[in-house]
Parts: structure tokens; sequence; C-alpha cells
């Protein structure tokens, strides 16, 4: 048998924490009170047939006189605890008419505070609106006067870049004019000075030539006499004096340039004339134009050298170890008077002609070395030519698609193809 309890749900206990005092149905819910109710109502019921059980069981064991005693007894207890249940019925019951009293006024409450706060979230709900549909109104005048300054905005542009435009046409047309004048009189100036360079006289020409040689020799030979003839007396171009480390002279070589498009057979005659006056021992005629039959560049014609100008140097050299060689060979047969006929021998031999030739053969290797970096430089340039041609056309082509899809916008690009490339 489970260990039950009778308690009064009015009964006052005590809060362990805090030591305030309050009613046990407070602290017991309804339903667990229905709970023990019933199970209360339970075990008194099962008490009672227990009881019976025993009271029947006792009856037949203990005297008669007992009998009364406990009966009685069990009826008082028995009225005892139906006093007890219906006691605890009506505590139950008064206890639920508050519970559902208060329910009901809680709810009651909370149903006021709810609509109160329902009317108040309507009438801000109402103000929202307002205030909604006042800023609505706003932002659409807002848009029209935002879609009306864009468009005036444009209308200004467009008068603006149409002023430009013209301004900038105007522009364009006055400097395309000043720029054209220009190159035409930079086109000018340029055939004229051609013109003047290709019909120069045949006298600065020759100046320039007996300038370079002039140059070449007092560079080449540091211990030689290089003397020119001045402007305007008779005599050949350039003397040349043949010295030593030592000073002592070993003869003259008179230079003779003459640069033009056709031979003279009088530039001989003059020469030798010119070489008799001076005494000088070899002459020699650098030229750019050669007799008839004449191929070779160095070749020794009517009795002197005659000779191309980018052989000067080789042949100057060679004519120089003649004249030194035959010093040298005067020196050993001085008193013999072998020196004319000694010298003679030598300019003759087979010696002096290879001497000779290897010079030529070497500075002929070197012009061919230039012509063939000037070919390479040239096939370089005729590269670079091509690729601005190239360039050229395509930025013409592109203006000519900027045009025809801009139709007139583009007013200055009418006359680029007429622009010097």
């Amino acid at each position: 048998m489970s260990k039950k309890i009778i308690v009064d749900a009015f009964s006052e206990v005590a809060c362990p924490h805090c030591g305030q005092t309050f009613e046990l149905q407070d602290a017991i819910a309804h339903q667990l009170i229905e709970h023990y109710e019933s199970e209360y109502e339970a075990m008194l019921d099962k008490e009672r047939r227990e009881l019976r059980e025993s009271l029947a069981v006792d009856a037949d064991r203990v005297a008669a006189r007992r009998f009364g005693e406990q009966l009685t007894r069990l009826q008082e207890q028995l009225a005892d605890s139906n006093a007890a249940n219906a006691r605890i019925k009506e505590q139950l019951k008064q206890t639920a008419e508050q519970a559902a009293e208060r329910a009901r006024a809680e709810s009651a409450e909370q149903a006021l505070a709810m609509q109160a706060e329902l009317a108040a979230k309507d009438e801000k709900l109402a103000e929202f609106r307002a205030a909604e549909l006042a800023l609505r109104k706003e932002k659409s005048a807002l848009e029209e006067k935002q879609k009306e300054l864009a468009l005036e905005v444009q209308r200004q542009v467009d008068a603006e870049r149409k002023r430009i435009e013209q301004d900038s046409a105007e522009a364009f047309r006055l400097r395309e004019a000043e720029w054209r004048k220009k190159i035409d009189d930079a086109q000018k100036a340029n055939d004229d000075l051609k013109r003047k360079l290709e019909q120069g006289s045949q006298q600065l020409q020759g100046e320039v030539l007996e300038l370079e040689l002039e140059g070449l020799l007092g560079v080449a030979f540091p211990f030689d006499v290089i003397e020119p003839v001045r402007k305007g007396a008779r005599g050949a171009d350039v003397i040349q004096t043949v010295r030593l480390r030592s000073g002592v002279a070993c003869g003259q070589i008179v230079w003779e340039t003459k640069r033009a498009e056709n031979w003279s057979n009088a530039w001989v005659g003059k020469l030798k004339d010119d070489q008799q006056a001076v005494g000088g021992e070899l002459a020699v005629l650098v030229s750019t134009a050669f007799p008839a039959g004449v191929t070779e560049p160095m070749v020794v014609y009517e009795g002197v050298w005659l000779v191309r100008p980018d052989l000067v140097k080789a042949l100057a050299e060679a004519l120089r170890t003649v004249l030194v060689e035959s010093q040298r060979q005067k020196s050993i047969s001085a008193g013999r008077g072998e020196s004319m006929e000694a010298l003679y021998h030598y300019i003759t031999s087979a010696q002096f002609a290879q001497k000779v030739r290897a010079v030529v053969d070497t500075y002929q290797q070197m012009r061919e070395d230039l012509d063939k970096e000037k070919a390479a430089m040239q096939r370089l340039w005729k590269k670079r030519e091509a690729q601005i041609e190239r360039a050229s056309s395509n930025m013409l082509g592109m203006c000519g698609e900027l045009q025809g899809v801009s139709q007139d916008a583009l007013p200055q690009l009418e006359d680029i193809g007429l622009l010097p490339s």
C-alpha cells in the first residue's frame, strides 16, 4: 500500500527561500488537485474493499463483542472521510471558480490592451499611409522635374556640341589651310633646292672632291706635305710631297680631280703640263668619268694614273711606296747615275704590280663590303617605308569608315585623303 496524505487546500505554507506564506491551493495546480482527488477516491474505494474483506475475515475470527466496536469506528472513519471528501470537492470548486474568474479578468484586461494597441497601430498605419502617399507625390514631382532638367541639359549640351563642332571645323579648316600653305612652300623650296643641287656647277662639285682628296691625304699620310693650289692659279689641284720620318723628301705626286659625267681628253694633257711645271715624279687623275673602253677602276692612261675616287687611298699608298723605294735606291746607287733606270725597272717589275694589285684587291673587297652594308640598309629603309605606307593606308581607311558611320557629324574628315602622305 502506497503512502498517501490528506492535506487542506487552504492550509498556509511558507516559502523555504523567502519565508513568504501562501495558501496551498495557490501552489498546486487545478489539474494536480483533480488528479490527487481521483487517486484519493480510488484509494478510498480500495481501502473500503480491503477493509470490508478484512472485517469479514476478522468477523469470523473475532468475537461478536468486538465486531460492533470496529464497525462503529469504521463507520465514523467513513463519515470523516466522506466529510473530508466533500470539503475537498467544495474547496476544489471554489478554487476553480476563482481561477476562472481571474482568467476572465486577465483575458479582459489583455483584450483591452490588445484593442488599445491595435487602435494605436491602426492610427500609426494611417499616418504612415498618409506619409507614403505624400512621399510618392513628391517623388513623382521630383521625377518630372528631373526629366525636364535632363531634357534641358541635353538641349544645352547638343547646342554647345554643335557650336564646338562648328568652331572646331572652322579652326581645323584654317589650320589645314595653314599647314597646306607651309607644305606647299616647303615642297617648292625642296624642289628648288633639288634643282639647284642637280644643276650645280662642275666647279663646285670639283671643289668638293678636291677638299675630300686633300683631307684624305692629310689624315692618311701625316708626315707628307699636302699643298693645295690656290684658286685662280694655274696648276694641279693638290701636290703631295712624300717625306720619310726623318724629313727626307722622296718625291712629289701631282693630283688632279675631275667630277663630271663625260670624259675629256684635254684633262690628261693639262695634268702632264702641270706635272712638268712642278717637276713631279708621278701624276694622278681622280675622276668620276673614264674614257670609253676603260672598265678597270685603276689604270695607267697615256702616262698618268687614272683612278676612281673610292680607290684614291689605295693608289696613294702604292705610289708613295714607289717613291720611298726609289729614294732608297737613289741612296744606294748615289754617284752611279742609275737612279732613273732603277726606278723604271722597279715600276715595270712584277713585284710592284703585285703590290699595287694587292692594295687594289683589298680596297675592292672593302668597297664590296660597304656596298653590301648599303644594300642591307636600303632593304631596311624600304621595309620601314612599306610599314609607314601601310599605317598611312590603314589610318585613311579608318577615317573613311568613321566618316561613313558618322555621316555629317565629322566634316573635318572630308579632306583627310588630300593631305600629303
